[in-house]
């Protein structure tokens, strides 16, 4: 269902950077601003769900950014923050329609949740 590649990808980060993700596609497949693209999530948003403090974010986005697990674009306050892989959509769709928390894949990786 996700590639392997994507599935390494997200073995190699750490923890708070996998947590981040999982706010990440949230926002950018239900977030609060309806107006943006999917796919698509803006600082703001994730900032105010995500618990971290400003510093603390952009070092763990840093990560994800090194990674390539997201792009970042825009300027400061309005910088939006795209998803770069289909893989992100399909595991928060699966998620969606089989009620896993998003945290069990990309978090927990419980990709065995994912089935065939």
């Amino acid at each position: 269902m996700i590639s392997r590649q994507f599935q390494e990808c997200l073995r190699r980060l750490p923890v708070e950077a996998r947590k981040l993700l999982s706010v990440i596609v949230c926002q950018a497949y239900r977030g609060s601003l309806r107006s943006k693209e999917p796919g698509i999530a803006t600082l703001p948003e994730v900032h105010e769900a995500c618990g971290l403090d400003v510093d603390g974010m952009y070092a763990v986005l840093r990560m994800l950014l090194d990674q390539s697990v997201i792009e970042i674009s825009g300027q400061y306050p309005f910088e939006e923050i795209h998803l770069t892989s289909p893989d992100e959509q399909t595991i928060f769709e699966h998620c969606q329609e089989h009620q896993i928390p998003l945290d069990c894949i990309l978090v927990d990786l419980q990709f065995e949740r994912l089935g065939a």
